[in-house]
């Protein structure tokens, strides 16, 4: 198994982390909509927690058959986008706050991924 990424695997990894993204948007709304962990009802009642675990198990499923076909250390990288991708979106969707610090750190993220797949 060499460490190149086809386009079939990109596309599953980049699936895998808008799932994942997805879900952690989700479990943000269902947060904010007073789902709450201490009372399990109140999170078997809420939609958004509950749409957050389907999110969640078909990124695992999708993650595995990234898995099968290309290293770990090769794979691995794409998770990072979801540093990227769910505080800008938690911006626009929450309007959370999206610091200087916080840009600095997800332009850290995107060159780290830079040096990883050109390295």
């Amino acid at each position: 198994m060499s460490g190149v990424v086809g386009w079939k695997e990109a596309l599953l990894a980049l699936v895998t982390v808008g799932l994942n993204s997805t879900a952690q948007l989700m479990l943000r709304g269902a947060a904010l909509k007073g789902a709450m962990p201490s009372s399990p009802m109140s999170l078997v009642k809420s939609p958004l927690f509950m749409g957050a675990l389907v999110f969640y198990g078909c990124s695992v499923l999708t993650w595995v058959m990234v898995l099968r076909r290309v290293p770990l250390p090769t794979a691995i990288p794409f998770v990072a986008l979801m540093y990227v991708i769910v505080p800008v979106a938690a911006r626009y969707v929450f309007g959370d706050p999206l610091t200087w610090r916080m840009m600095g750190g997800i332009g850290l993220v995107i060159l780290g991924l830079i040096i990883v797949v050109n390295g």
